[in-house]
């Protein structure tokens, strides 16, 4: 329903996540909001429903995607633009069916920088593989759109966590 109405008023979108962000960091009522944007997101995702991303992007986003050390098969090290960040769920949900986040914890990093940490399950669509692993993907904003993302996922939850750290990636 909330997706439906943004695609009908696209400024709602970035004004809302502005209206969010601007909330005293910490506060139960972003705290809230955050967790519920990011269960919206995940589950566009998971259904290969990117409609909307055109709105929430900022058009000069990044998308940067690590497994483990590196880039994972079949991704390029960054993608430009809505349409960048789109291919990269779309690669994802390719290579992945029956997949889902259970979303973990949402940590505010700063006023417009977000992340996100969820355990990951899927299933290979080609191998029939099962993927169990941890996921951290950390959300930089510019005027209430996301201006990049930083994703990776790696087996170790600290691993996640430590390749955004000790790359630098995203940082301001």
């Amino acid at each position: 329903m909330t997706e439906r109405a943004a695609l009908r008023w696209p400024s709602m979108g970035p004004r809302t996540t502005q209206t969010v962000l601007r909330l005293p960091q910490g506060s139960r009522m972003r705290k809230a909001m955050l967790r519920r944007a990011a269960r919206i997101a995940f589950d566009a995702w998971m259904r290969g429903d990117f409609e909307l991303v055109p709105y929430v992007d900022d058009p000069e986003v990044e998308t940067h995607i690590t497994q483990g050390s590196g880039t994972p098969i079949g991704f390029d090290a960054v993608y430009y633009g809505p349409e960048g960040h789109c291919r990269t769920m779309e690669i994802w949900n390719e290579a992945w069916r029956n997949w889902h986040a259970e979303i973990e914890e949402v940590i505010e990093e700063g006023r417009d920088r977000v992340l996100i940490i969820a355990r990951v399950y899927a299933e290979g669509s080609a191998s029939g593989i099962k993927l169990d692993e941890w996921g951290a993907v950390r959300y930089t904003f510019r005027d209430g759109r996301i201006l990049r993302v930083d994703a990776a996922f790696d087996p170790d939850r600290d691993g996640a966590l430590d390749y955004l750290v000790e790359t630098g990636n995203g940082a301001s």
